[in-house]
């Protein structure tokens, strides 16, 4: 097969021993040179011509930098993310917590812990106070009554008890001190009771004998004139009192 000048298949040889045909110009310069005994001798000139410039090419050694940056490119130089710890509690139900997770839960806890404790050791304080407040009252109320020249000091005897009632009538004002008074169960407490001439009792407040003390101080406050009153009596009452009394009966005192 003959080819004139200007024929398209033998000005693509050139371009095509140097890899810049196009794909479709490619394979339709491929086909033609299965055909065509002297384009494929055109084509093996131009292919020796290309091979021979290459190796008339000294070779270059690469830049120091680009054996660098294809090392880092190695996926045994790439940095590995650190994986975080983390503690299964599924069995638990509880889901996945991290450490950092854990350690914050832990710090809730015993901030929570410490609260508590120091509310205990308020509430605590606060009965303290309350209770040597009391004490101050009942004290300051002994010593005024034992001024007044009128008071009476009566003495009072029970079933392992002894102890005093201050009396004064004419100011309505009394107050009781016992010594090794019985502690009762919770559902329990002690009631006062005022006695008139007939015999009939009216509550005159409850109480509870002092834990940290051997003797227990407590004022009466009568609504109504002690002078109506001939004698106090002390039971054991369900908490709360009673509207007359219903149990053992610890001491009673005359006046």
């Amino acid at each position: 097969m003959t080819h004139e000048p200007g024929d398209l298949f033998l000005e693509n040889i050139p371009a095509y021993a140097l890899g810049a045909l196009d794909a479709d110009e490619s394979r339709s310069l491929e086909a033609h040179l299965q055909i065509c005994p002297s384009c494929r001798a055109e084509f093996d000139s131009y292919r020796q011509v290309g091979d021979n410039l290459l190796l008339a090419t000294p070779p270059q050694p690469p830049p120091a930098e680009l054996r660098t940056r294809l090392q880092a490119r190695l996926p045994s130089a790439q940095k590995t993310t650190r994986r975080r710890f983390t503690w299964s509690l599924s069995q638990f139900g509880l889901g996945q917590i991290s450490l950092g997770q854990l350690g914050l839960a832990a710090a809730i806890v015993l901030l929570l812990v410490l609260n508590i404790f120091s509310f205990l050791q308020v509430r605590s304080l606060q009965s303290k106070q309350e209770q040597l407040a009391r004490h101050l009252e009942t004290s300051q109320t002994a010593l005024a009554m034992l001024t007044y020249p009128d008071t009476q000091t009566l003495s009072l005897e029970g079933t392992g008890v002894v102890g005093t009632l201050l009396l004064d009538k004419d100011r309505n004002v009394a107050l009781l001190t016992v010594w090794h008074l019985p502690h009762l169960q919770a559902d329990q407490t002690y009631q006062i009771w005022l006695i008139d001439p007939q015999g009939a009792r009216t509550s005159a407040g409850i109480f509870q004998p002092e834990s940290e003390l051997p003797f227990t101080s407590t004022s009466i406050y009568s609504s109504g004139s002690l002078a109506n009153y001939v004698g106090i009596g002390v039971t054991v009452e369900p908490a709360g009192g009673s509207d007359q009394p219903t149990g053992e009966r610890i001491f009673k005192v005359d006046f």
